[in-house]
């Protein structure tokens, strides 16, 4: 991983990532940023009691999102413990809250995104929420990206793995530095234009980058609001490998594979896995099956100078544009992974999430053994 200066506080252990990873802090934690899921009032209060427990147990300076700011403003006397000596969930319920409400809202720093830059300020991230929001945090971070502890208060929850009612308890682990992570693979990918229709292809003077982002779990390129088939070239490492017709294609990473790339019929891979999957969305073909790719390769996508129509493309579901004969997208593995900490392990809470989220190989009940004969 590549860090700026100020020298974040965390460090990564250099062992091979199909072994555990544990994090270690080069000094005491400071600064934690929270994050919710958005519009939801069922995490409202789980937001105050975290921020609470964080200012006053561990005496931590907690950054929040300006919108999320708004929201706590509405805190209301009797929600701010008595004593720092709070240390579990209990002691913050409703049955034990202090009957005033002491500057807690003047404590809390507020953070603009785009206008504050506080990349390198930020320790860890503890994010409220389902998988959306951890992909919102993703976004958040164009580039190193502070460890990020998920709790699961959204729909699914195939990547936040920890319950809110054990958070102190948790947190406590994270700040000692006593639990592992895993670094999720993003990819770097990059959309250019290439000027008027019509230029040579060949002419790289014309070619300019109007954005380049982190993606989580997917590039995807569809037909969208066009009602034709795309017609989509891919090409690996420049090497032409084939050309996609049907409603489009996805590129994702180990981590999206259990999201938009499962629908297609994609392999599920355990994060860990160094690799990019391309997969057909409705291929016109009965033969194109999905595929892996090592992450040392660079792809590029580009419609077909025969394609019909243009098509669209959007990054982790955001960021959602046209996309012409005019557009090539560069998708690269990028330098600046995702650090999200871990459960009980790696591949157990892998293979917990495919268990018990998306409930793999379930069934409703055992076979019946058979009966020994008298």
């Amino acid at each position: 991983m590549r860090f700026h200066s100020p020298q974040p506080p965390y460090e990564y252990d250099k062992r091979p990532l199909y072994k555990q990873l544990h994090l270690s802090w080069t000094r005491p934690p400071s600064n934690c940023l929270v994050i919710k899921k958005y519009h939801d009032p069922a995490v409202l209060k789980k937001f105050k009691m975290m921020c609470i427990w964080l200012i006053t147990v561990r005496g931590l300076d907690v950054y929040v999102e300006e919108k999320d700011f708004e929201e706590l403003q509405t805190i209301k006397a009797g929600e701010l413990p008595r004593s720092s000596s709070y240390d579990n969930f209990k002691s913050i319920s409703t049955k034990n809250l202090d009957i005033e409400f002491i500057g807690l809202i003047e404590k809390i720093k507020v953070w603009k995104i785009g206008k504050d830059k506080l990349n390198n300020k930020i320790d860890f991230i503890a994010c409220l929420g389902g998988d959306g929001t951890l992909l919102y945090a993703s976004s958040l971070f164009q580039r190193s990206v502070p460890p990020i502890i998920a709790f699961s208060l959204g729909s699914l929850g195939f990547l936040t793995p920890f319950d809110f009612k054990e958070f102190p308890t948790v947190l406590n682990k994270v700040l000692k530095g006593t639990l592992g992570f895993t670094l999720r693979n993003r990819l770097e990918s990059t959309l250019w234009s290439r000027g008027a229709e019509g230029e040579s292809e060949e002419d790289d003077d014309h070619i300019i980058i109007p954005e380049s982002v982190q993606v989580l779990n997917e590039v995807v390129i569809h037909r969208g609001i066009y009602s034709g088939v795309c017609m989509i070239d891919i090409y690996c490492d420049e090497f032409f490998v084939t050309t996609v017709i049907g409603d489009g294609v996805i590129v994702a990473t180990p981590t999206g594979s259990t999201a938009y790339a499962a629908a297609t019929g994609a392999s599920i891979v355990a994060p860990s896995v160094p690799c990019y999957i391309i997969a057909p969305i409705c291929p016109h073909s009965l033969s194109f099956r999905p595929i892996m790719v090592p992450l040392n390769c660079s792809l590029k996508c580009k419609l077909n100078k025969d394609a019909r129509g243009d098509a669209q493309i959007s990054f982790d579901g955001r960021h959602m544009q046209d996309f012409t004969k005019n557009h090539i997208v560069d998708i690269s593995a990028s330098e600046y992974p995702l650090p999200c900490i871990d459960k009980e392990g790696s591949m157990q809470d892998w293979f917990n999430g495919l268990q018990n989220t998306l409930l793999w190989n379930g069934r409703s009940s055992a076979q019946k053994p058979l009966e020994k004969k008298k």
